[in-house]
């Protein structure tokens, strides 16, 4: 079984391109975040003519998130109340016999901005959220855009990260929360330090592999020794003929 993330960066700019990644990596569970798009503006046939089902919660030109599973999906939530302001950030579902939440987590921008303010508030809002719906003991898996690099390594330059959005103590502390209430990160264990996962789009970052690793995949501990392997996709950050890439790889998960 293949558990995906993905940020797509606009799910009707490159429809043509996320339908070849699922015909060629065909994961079993995929997160897509930034959607860009209305709920009912979403594709649904280049999902279901796959033999996919859908919970999705659009947003019209900004955020938007998506669960897309080979079995039937049950239980579908959305939104971060308090947390989100109305923005369409999250998305959870039981399926597969998993629990799966899917995130946009907020950027941030700057440290001084009132983003980064927001961000912190998502992050205690989703927190308290995660330990009023479910318990360390349930099979839950959380993944998507967390937009925290957790550790020095998962960052191209650290020099220039400290005390910034992305690589902030504040982000840390929050990340530390969700670690600590029961959630590990199943993909780091399987890479290489200095393994990313986004590279900006200006000044050829992904040529000089500048980037960062902020996509992730949490899992409670019941479904930590059922992970048999994960790897960044990064040949799906690269341009396909004419079909550009979003700025963002999928990471992908595999489960037993």
């Amino acid at each position: 079984m293949k558990i995906c993330t993905w940020n797509v960066n606009s799910l009707k700019a490159r429809a043509e391109y996320v339908s070849g990644f699922l015909d060629d990596v065909a994961p079993d569970v995929l997160g897509i975040q930034e959607l860009k798009l209305e709920t009912d503006k979403v594709p649904r046939e280049m999902f279901e003519e796959r033999g996919y089902h859908l919970a999705i919660h659009g947003q019209k030109q900004w955020n938007g998130v998506l669960i897309a599973s080979k079995t039937p999906i049950e239980d579908v939530h959305m939104g971060l109340e308090l947390g989100d302001m109305g923005q369409s950030r999250l998305v959870a579902c039981k399926t597969a016999g998993l629990q799966f939440v899917n995130l946009y987590c907020p950027q941030g921008q700057a440290a001084d901005s009132p983003k980064f303010t927001y961000k912190l508030g998502f992050f205690k809002q989703l927190r308290a959220w995660i330990a009023e719906t479910y318990t360390p003991e349930d099979p839950l898996v959380v993944m998507g855009d967390i937009n925290i690099a957790p550790k020095p390594h998962d960052v191209w330059n650290l020099e220039k990260m400290q005390g910034v959005p992305t690589y902030h103590p504040l982000e840390h502390e929050q990340w530390a929360g969700l670690t600590d209430w029961g959630l590990q990160d199943v993909v780091e264990p399987h890479i290489e330090p200095g393994t990313f996962s986004f590279w900006d789009y200006r000044g050829m970052s992904f040529r000089f592999n500048q980037g960062f690793r902020i996509d992730h995949v949490l899992m409670t501990e019941p479904l930590v020794e059922r992970v048999q392997g994960a790897w960044v996709e990064r040949d799906w950050r690269k341009k396909k003929g004419d079909l550009k890439a979003s700025d963002h790889a999928p990471v992908v998960v595999d489960f037993t």
